[in-house]
């Protein structure tokens, strides 16, 4: 062991080696991975198609040879999911240490545990955070189906658990209300996941929770995903995965406080879209510094489908209470656009979603709030209206101006 590239190549053997047991004995473990969709090891964008039901026809012989050939276009929607997270860890090993390790094995080995624990935990754990942070920004978004429920405590349990089942049972029937899409969709019992804190978790006994799903209590702990709290995000390493990241948005200590206070999510199997893209385990020796550099690559996407059902209990009432819309007034020459944006206030983690509607033919809103005049437009102005779809009698108007 005298010379650097012995000591490096038996160094890389044995990270090799106790890097594979330790991943399946002693790493932490992201107790959320199951959601995982596996491994992309090509590309770097997952398309996801949806095909909504079809639409029913009325049956008349008398219009059948004039409409035999008319098309009607599937409503076929897609979503696609990109990578979106390319991170690395890094690890050095000094030539003293290297020293002090090969005084005896227990030295070396537990060389090789520290430089694969720091790497491979950091990963996981980074994993977990991440994840439970995409669930919060969707439920602080309003994207995620509101539905009130008491202030959990022992003595409203009952009520409670007669809640979740009603939800429970509803997901199993074709409906358009519990997914961001508005797609027509259901979710089986079996491809149900309740997600609960730790204080629900408590509280609630599995036994009463498992009658809810219609399972017995072996069967539900496969579908019972317990957190410690749907708040409970390490901002400060979320601060660090996102340094320098113009989309991540830092929840506030009023919507921590808010997403604590959620006992309970059920979410389709298929809603978390989060693949691995890349884990690649690396070394280079600095023969000037005398030390080893490790580096374990870690590319991901975490993403969420627009398409699966998921529903949030909140204790107290969802609420949209106004809706704006900017800008107020826009002048647009005909064959032009125009793009307005929507913001909808909310409590207790109403639906954000708005519908846009036009008040004349040729001038068109898009689902995205983008206004269109036709080149050929008879209009001289147009009401866009922007109404909320949890409550419809929240909305806002922009007078559009054909020039």
């Amino acid at each position: 062991m005298d010379y650097p590239a012995l000591q490096n190549e038996f160094l890389n053997a044995l990270v090799n080696r106790i890097g594979r047991v330790m991943l399946t004995s002693k790493m932490y473990s992201n107790p959320i991975a199951f959601f995982k969709k596996g491994v992309l090891e090509y590309g770097e964008s997952i398309e996801e198609i949806f095909v909504n039901i079809a639409k029913v026809q009325e049956f008349n012989p008398e219009i059948a040879e004039q409409e035999v050939f008319k098309r009607v276009v599937p409503d076929v929607r897609a979503a696609f999911h990109i990578m979106n997270y390319q991170k690395f860890y890094k690890a050095t090993v000094t030539q003293e240490q290297l020293k002090q390790a090969f005084l005896s094995w227990d030295g070396v080995t537990d060389l090789i545990a520290r430089i694969v624990d720091s790497m491979y935990t950091g990963a996981n754990y980074d994993e977990f955070v991440v994840m439970k942070y995409l669930l919060a920004r969707h439920i602080l978004d309003g994207r995620v189906y509101p539905v009130t429920v008491p202030t959990v405590n022992a003595e409203n349990a009952k009520a409670i658990v007669t809640t979740v089942k009603g939800v429970s049972n509803k997901l199993t029937f074709m409906n358009s209300e519990y997914n961001p899409a508005a797609v027509r969709t259901f979710t089986e019992k079996t491809d149900q996941y309740m997600i609960v804190n730790s204080v629900f978790d408590a509280t609630m006994d599995v036994n009463v929770l498992a009658s809810a799903f219609n399972m017995d209590k072996a069967e539900f702990l496969g579908h019972r995903v317990l957190i410690d709290g749907f708040g409970d995000l390490d901002i400060a390493r979320l601060g660090e995965i996102f340094a320098g990241d113009p989309t991540y948005n830092e929840p506030s200590q009023d919507e921590l406080t808010a997403l604590n206070a959620i006992p309970a999510v059920i979410v389709d199997k298929d809603w978390f879209m989060v693949f691995d893209m890349l884990t690649q385990f690396t070394e280079q020796y600095n023969g000037q510094g005398l030390y080893w550099n490790y580096f374990y690559h870690v590319w991901k996407t975490f993403s969420v489908s627009p398409f699966a059902n998921s529903v949030l209990f909140v204790p107290g009432t969802p609420t949209v209470t106004s809706v704006t819309v900017s800008p107020t007034t826009a002048s647009v020459p005909k064959g032009g656009s125009v793009s307005l944006s929507c913001v909808v206030a909310t409590e207790y983690f109403a639906p954000q979603a708005v519908v846009w509607t036009s008040n004349v033919a040729d001038v068109k809103v898009s689902a995205a709030g983008v206004v269109t005049v036709d080149a050929e437009a008879t209009s001289t102005t147009a009401t866009i209206t922007a109404t909320s779809a949890f409550d419809d009698t929240k909305k806002a108007t922009c007078t559009v101006t054909v020039k």
